[in-house]
């Protein structure tokens, strides 16, 4: 439960109010441990991805958030597991949905550990519709270490 309300709360001051401050050098989010993707806006939908140091390892969240009503769950949290296409890929993820909100987190390390790669080897990433460039991305990530 404490990841949930961690994960809606970084995702409510990554999309609503932008409230962290993008490195001017790679316009990813770098603040005390964690470093997020540019605002990925498309068809209704605004996203962020983030990758997070805790214990030791990596921890990769995908928030999105529709301006669509039809999207809304209403206020109960559910809690599944489904697939996403990464970069053409199918991976494993445990989603969360609340109102309209939804965040993904890989169910594997594998998973995790082929985000990680994407994100520091190609020069776009395309999770499911939404493309987040990586410009920069390494140099943000080597703060995270």
């Amino acid at each position: 439960m404490k990841t949930t309300i961690k994960t809606i709360a970084i995702a409510s001051l990554f999309v609503s109010f932008g409230t962290f401050a993008a490195s001017p050098v790679t316009g990813w989010v770098v603040e005390d441990g964690l470093i997020g993707s540019p605002q990925v806006k498309q068809d209704g939908i605004t996203a962020v991805s983030s990758f997070e140091k805790k214990d030791g390892k990596i921890i990769f969240s995908m928030m999105m958030v529709s301006d669509k009503k039809s999207d809304d769950v209403g206020i109960k949290l559910i809690e599944t597991e489904s697939p996403i296409m990464v970069n053409g890929k199918k991976i494993m993820m445990e989603e969360q949905r609340q109102g309209q909100l939804r965040s993904f987190n890989p169910k594997t390390e594998a998973g995790t550990q082929y985000l990680l790669n994407e994100f520091k080897t190609k020069d776009g990433v395309i999770i499911e519709n939404l493309t987040y460039s990586t410009n920069s991305f390494n140099q943000a990530l080597k703060k995270l270490k």
